[in-house]
Formats: structure tokens, sequence, C-alpha cells
């Protein structure tokens, strides 16, 4: 392998940079994965098995693509096995079976998604006799969560008052709950391992002499959990590797803390710290207005983004009467584009919030513009989806009592919410025919018990379909029924890449919330995502609507800490764009009902004047009311 001729000077001192705690400061489009993959590739050339070596991630998307980077083009590391590669979630969940009997676990567990960890919560807020609206599920699983990743123990939760006592009681009735039914939530995967790492010592030391390399990407997106696995894990060796961006940290909704970066130097006064700056995305014109907004915060590690890629057209401001004339500029914009030869699956229209996508669909649709949604509805998390998988998650565990529920009646059979409720309330004797029903059931169950162990997860998936009608249960001659079963046609055809139900499932449970699934084809479709689902993709031409106070920055956002996460979501916008960048704002805008007139977003008066460029609007006749960005 020769680094000399595929790496820039930064990205070759970082690659190099083998021994002892490293931090790459890689800002966006710097080639931060490349640099994480070449330096897995050196490290092995040098001697170091693949066993000891770990690099971890957020998505499955960007893990698939750094054991991709690292074996291509390099016949020598294919004879080796790959160090592990994969998310965070991944590598607790290897943690967690080699060390099930440790914690407490039966070999056989169940991952649970967001959905059903809020089904339980709810449960248990019903079973203690509280207010489902003044102890809402969702914010009650919201707030475990956030404790979990936190590493905070239950009993600590007490002291926060009032509410503090009844979470606590909440909390521990869903962690018996999810004990009876041998379910972990995604929480889980992270907090288990860790606690065990920092109670068995010699647990901690078989992981640290087993994984001396460590590498961290989006070091600025990990919680205290995971930061606190990863910096365990290091402790012998302190071979820790961690690229962040605090200019890039969107997520402190979701438990993330970009401060980690900061703790980093702290942690390791040692570090070498590398700031990748070369950017290989976008024209000047669009990193010199990235810079111009990002450097008015004050929580960051100071770098300036620069680039070879000379622009030719400056940034684009689009002011309209309303959100209407917004969309159907919008529209107007992509035909011209692609009129100009630029494909639709290069082009993005983002937005801060999910509301304002269904103006920008009208004026798609009216258009005859094909457009996906990306990061809508998650395709494991689509109906027909979950049906199929319940009935896998109880073929593999009986005790999974959400799934049982979920596909009693499905297809329907008879059991319907009476029955189901003498069913699981226990109390109310059956009725012969009732018996009956459940016993026919339970038959269905152990018959597909049966036969999974004697195939594959493709063949079993399609023997369930067929045995239990499920084709002619969806298959309702509407084009949503056409679109379910092609989604269930691509859940076997994802199925066919394992060998068994548990790997399977597992591999089905590890999406995580920052991944995206998109099964269908897309290439000759625009792309509408919110910001926060754009991190990570790039495109050639970005429409950032919606550039008003109050919506961006977000009127919830307004205080100093959260506005300056505004303004990394803004970076992370409109660095997606590689030479076109749109930005529009409307002078009135209905927001849930009610029509408002809002400012231009701060964020446009924070860019240079002499990079940009106002549009003329559609419809171009004009009537549109004056907006000064002073």
């Amino acid at each position: 392998m020769n680094t000399e001729n595929s790496l820039n000077s930064k990205q070759k001192e970082a690659v190099e940079a083998t021994e002892g705690p490293v931090l790459v400061v890689a800002g966006a489009g710097a080639g931060k994965t490349k640099v994480i993959t070449e330096r897995i590739k050196l490290l092995m050339k040098n001697g170091v098995p693949p066993e000891e070596i770990i690099a971890v991630t957020f998505t499955n998307k960007a893990a698939g693509e750094m054991k991709a980077r690292t074996i291509e083009q390099n016949s020598d590391i294919k004879k080796f096995r790959l160090p592990f590669i994969g998310t965070f979630h991944a590598l607790g969940l290897l943690m967690m079976k080699e060390n099930a009997k440790k914690l407490g676990l039966s070999g056989r567990f169940t991952i649970i998604d967001e959905d059903d960890s809020i089904k339980l919560v709810k449960e248990s807020v019903l079973e203690l006799n509280l207010d489902i609206k003044q102890f809402d599920p969702s914010r009650m699983k919201h707030q475990i969560s956030s404790f979990k990743n936190k590493l905070v123990e239950q009993e600590e939760c007490a002291e926060e008052g009032y509410f503090g006592e009844i979470l606590c009681k909440i909390w521990q009735l869903y962690e018996k709950k999810t004990k009876a039914q041998e379910f972990l939530d995604f929480d889980d995967l992270i907090l288990k391992p860790t606690r065990l790492l920092m109670r068995d010592k010699n647990t901690l030391e078989k992981y640290q002499n087993r994984w001396r390399y460590i590498h961290v990407d989006e070091y600025q997106d990990t919680n205290e959990a995971q930061y606190m696995l990863s910096k365990l894990l290091s402790a012998k060796h302190r071979n820790i590797f961690v690229v962040g961006d605090i200019d890039q940290a969107i997520y402190s909704w979701r438990g993330a803390d970009f401060r980690n970066v900061l703790s980093f130097q702290q942690d390791y006064p040692d570090a070498k710290i590398i700031t990748l700056e070369e950017n290989y995305r976008s024209t000047d014109i669009i990193l010199e207005a990235a810079n111009a907004v990002i450097i008015n915060n004050k929580m960051r590690v100071p770098k300036n983004l620069w680039t070879k890629k000379t622009g030719r057209e400056k940034i684009k401001i689009m002011v309209a009467e309303d959100e209407k004339i917004e969309a159907e500029t919008v529209a107007f914009e992509i035909l011209t584009l692609k009129r100009g030869r630029i494909p639709a699956l290069e082009m993005a229209v983002l937005y801060r919030t999910n509301a304002q996508s269904r103006a920008i669909e009208e004026a798609l649709l009216s258009h005859n513009i094909a457009y996906r949604i990306v990061g809508g509805v998650r395709f494991y998390e689509r109906r027909e989806i979950k049906d199929l998988l319940a009935y896998v998650r109880l073929v593999q565990n009986p005790q999974d009592e959400i799934s049982r529920k979920r596909i009693l009646n499905v297809p329907a059979r008879g059991i319907g919410k009476t029955l189901a409720t003498k069913i699981f309330g226990k109390t109310i004797p059956l009725k012969p025919e009732e018996e009956k029903k459940i016993k026919d059931f339970e038959a269905l169950i152990d018959d597909l018990r049966k036969t999974s162990a004697e195939k594959k997860p493709f063949e079993f998936l399609r023997y369930a379909v067929q045995k239990t009608g499920y084709r002619r249960y969806i298959e309702d001659g509407t084009e949503k029924g056409m679109d379910r079963w092609q989604n269930v046609e691509e859940l076997i055809a994802i199925s066919r890449k394992n060998e068994d139900l548990e790997e399977f499932l597992e591999h089905v449970s590890l999406f995580s919330a920052e991944d995206v699934y998109e099964p269908e084809d897309g290439s000759g479709k625009v792309n509408l995502m919110t910001i926060h689902s754009s991190k990570g993709l790039e495109f050639e031409a970005v429409f950032v609507v919606g550039m008003e106070e109050g919506l961006f920055p977000h009127v919830l956002s307004l205080d100093a800490t959260d506005l300056e996460e505004e303004r990394r979501l803004c970076y992370v916008a409109i660095t997606r764009a590689k030479t076109k960048l749109y930005l529009s704002l409307a002078a009135r805008r209905a927001i849930f009902g009610e029509r408002i007139s809002n400012m231009p977003s701060r964020f446009l008066k924070e860019f240079p004047e002499h990079l940009l460029e106002y549009q003329e609007m559609f419809p171009p006749d004009g009537g549109l009311p004056e907006i000064i960005i002073e």
C-alpha cells in the first residue's frame, strides 16, 4: 500500500500516527473515513493482528463503507480476518453475548426497538395507576434513556424529587418486564457492557489485552456511556484514535455530548492533535460561507475549511411571499437543473421540521417531479415488516409477550380485543370456542418454531407468509397493498444474507435511529429530508428551505447553548452541497394552522454578501414583498 500518492500531508500524518492517543479534527468532506481505513491497513501491514484492532461508528452504512474500503485493492488483507468494524451497538452486543452469564442473561434474548420500549413503559405507567397524560410514555422512555446514557443508577433518579420518585418506579417496573421477557433495549447494548467493565477487572483486562488499537468515528456524537466504554477499553495500551468535529455536533437531544472532544485533550494531555481542513466535496464559495457562519460559535475547535475546487456559482437566496410560492420556486429550479443534466438523485431539499415537507411535496407532485422522503417511516418500522418480525421473534423467544400481542390476530383469526384481554389478563375463564382459537394459534407458532430449525431464514419467511396467509391479508388490491407486499419481498431478500434466524434478528435489530434504510431504487427521485437526516450525505445541488427566525433557528432553541447547535445544523446543511446551494425563505408561512410572519434567519446575515445572489422568483411577474436582510 502506498499512502504517499493517495493522501494529503495532514491525512498522511494522521494515518502514520499509529501509537498513542490521537485526536483528528476532521472538517466536513475532509476524508475522515479514508484516514481511518488507511490507518487500519497500515497497522495490519506493520504486523498488528486484525483481531487486535477495532473501529466503531454510529451507522451500519458508515461501518459497511469502512469495511469495504479496508479490503479494497489490497489482496494481502483479504487473506486475514478483518478487524471488528461496526457500530457501538454491534460492539456492545458482541460483548454481551460473550458475557451473557455474567450479565444475568440467558443464551437468547431479543433486542426491542423504540416503539416496543415505549409500549412497555406505557404498560408500567398504567399498572402503577398513573395518569397517562401527566406521565407520557414517550417522555418517560426518553428520560429513562437519558439516565442510562449518562450511566445513572436507578436509585439515583429518586433523588430528583416527586417526579424522580415516580420515574424511578416506572423504570423499575419497565426493567422487571424486560427481564421477564428476555428483552434488551438499545440503551442496554452500551450500558450493560460498560458497567461490566467498570465492575469486573478481569473482564476489563481481557478486552484491553484483546483490542489494543481503538478507533472511534464521529466522536462528537458519543454519549457518556459510549465515551466511557471507549476510554475503558483503551486505558491500558492508550492506542486510541478518535475522529470528530464539534462543528457537526447536532444530536444533543439524543444524548450526544460534543464536549467529549474537549475532554479527550484533558484525558490525554500528550495526545497528538491533527486537523483536516482540505475539503474534497464543496466549492470554495460554499466553504467560505460555511466558515463565515460557524466562526460565530464559541464552543468549537478552530479550523478553516478550504478546497482546490473553484466555484463559479454564488449561493442563491430566494425570497417568497409564502410557503406555496417557496415550494413552487424550488420545483421550478429543480426542473431547470434537470434540464441542465443534473440527475434527480443529486438534488436534495432540506428542512428544519417535517411539517415543512407538505408544501414541497404538493409542488413536486403538481409538476410530476418524482421524490422520496429520506428518513420518514423507516423500513423496519413499517407495519408489515414489524408483523413478520414479530413472528420470527416469538418463534425465537417464547417469552416475548409484545410480539405475541401484535400477531395474535394478524392476520385476523377471530381473536379480538375482548378475547385478547382475557388471555393476557389470565383471570377470566375462556369459553370452549375461545380455547380452540388460542390452541390453533399456539399450534401455528409451534409449527413455525419446528420449521425454523430446518430452514434458512429466507426459506422460513416464505413458509411463514404462506402458512399464515399474510400475503392475502396485505394485498388488498390497492397500491398501498402492493407496496406492502414489495416490502415483505425486500425483507425476504435481506434475510438471504443470514445463515440462521438469530443472526437475522441481530442484523435487523441493530439498525439504529441514525440508520436510514432505503430499499427502493431512488435513482430517479429528488431527495426530501430534515437537515438532521442529511448528515453524512452529499449532493450536487442542495435547497435549504425555511431560512426564517423561529423556524431556523427554531423558536425552542434560542438560548445560547441551543443556538450554537442550530448554527452547527446550518453548517451541516450548507456543507452537503457540492456546487449549487439555494437558501429560501417566506414572508408569511402557515404553521400548525396559523399564518405567521417571520424575520429572515439570523444565519443569513452571517453569510458574506459577495457570496450571495438573489434569485428571480417563480412566478417571475413579481408582486412579492420587499424583504431586506441587514
